[in-house]
């Protein structure tokens, strides 16, 4: 008999961990994969998403039909939504233009209430208008509960707590390097604080996209394209006086690159993976791998699932609108 867990929220972490040894043939280290889709909600933020939840009800006292209030692009909201359908709370994502319908349609399924903004802000993201829009809903909903996940000990925590020892464990202490994405800071700092401590011989590798402003010494800001990294403001997570003392490398890419990469990744070992995937497996086969040997044993954390961008970023008319030339995708002809 298999373990059974009480509700879904049990489910959350223990994600499989998979050698790449189709994708990674061309280089010496072996390469290795997290699957966090494999979460019930489909994402690593479910492990922030319990966490942060679990905080306030600890800090603010939740009773049954408490308002919770998020500001994502997806993800997170998908986690949040679920871990409020389990414990009975109401939750109100704001979100903008750029998140996927297929994920929006997931919230809305989950029973959270939507609000979208559509105005871009002055760094081209929407970031800045989502914030503002936060402040009149507050204003709105004073009983309300706002949980920042860009400024959030409990999210860092979450990672810090799980996901690290679940990637030295399954491959028994050895990790030469990890690398994972920049976004909101809850994961990868979590990971990274928690490899600094237990195994700092470990080299942390963070990714990011041209033109996010989450990192330290980033380059400003550019129009962004892929869901689940980077970021229009520095969020507070990433500590930036302590940011040096755990993460070793940072990388800019683009979302050609990382879409490609993501593409390459499914068609050699059939994981399916979104831009933030795509843009980790690059990095660590393409840039971090001539860094090391065939001892060494490299870790991408891939965030979630590529279902959710079938729409998005692996759809030609979405790419094309944008200007990202990604010939792999039109590969496949239909049947007349």
């Amino acid at each position: 008999m298999g373990n059974t867990c009480d509700t879904v929220l049990d489910a959350i972490g223990e994600t499989p961990m998979v050698s790449l040894r189709a994708f990674g043939s061309t280089v010496t280290p072996q390469l290795f994969a997290k699957l966090e889709c494999t979460n019930p909600g489909g994402s690593m933020k479910d492990r922030a998403a319990r966490g942060m939840i679990e905080w306030a009800e600890r800090e603010h006292q939740l009773q049954p039909g408490a308002r919770i209030v998020v500001c994502t692009s997806g993800n997170m909201g998908v986690g949040m939504a679920m871990v409020c359908a389990v414990k009975g709370y109401q939750l109100m994502c704001l979100v903008d233009a750029k998140i996927n319908p297929a994920t929006e349609r997931c919230l809305r399924v989950l029973g959270a209430e939507v609000i979208k903004v559509y105005q871009r802000d002055e760094t081209g993201g929407y970031h800045l208008t989502r914030l503002a829009r936060l402040e009149s809903l507050l204003e709105e909903h004073p009983d309300a509960v706002y949980l920042d996940q860009y400024d959030s000990p409990a999210a860092v925590e979450a990672h810090s707590a799980s996901t690290g020892p679940e990637i030295l464990r399954a491959l028994r202490g050895e990790v030469r390097a990890v690398v994972m994405v920049a976004g909101t800071g809850g994961s990868s700092m979590g990971v990274a604080r928690y490899f600094k401590s237990e195994s700092p011989q470990t080299d942390i590798w963070l990714v990011d996209e041209n033109g996010s402003l989450a990192l330290p010494g980033n380059a400003g800001a550019a129009p962004r394209h892929l869901n689940g990294m980077g970021t229009s403001i520095s969020p507070a997570n990433y500590a930036p006086p302590e940011f040096h003392k755990f993460i070793d490398h940072v990388v800019y890419i683009n979302a050609e690159e990382s879409i490609r990469a993501a593409i390459a990744l499914a068609r050699s070992e059939g994981i399916l993976v979104g831009g933030s995937g795509g843009a980790a497996v690059h990095v660590m086969r393409d840039l971090a791998a001539q860094h090391y040997g065939p001892e060494d044993n490299l870790v991408a954390l891939l965030p979630d699932h590529g279902s959710r961008y079938t729409e998005t970023q692996f759809d030609p008319d979405w790419l094309a609108a944008r200007g990202i030339n990604v010939p792999e995708i039109f590969n496949v002809e239909d049947e007349a």
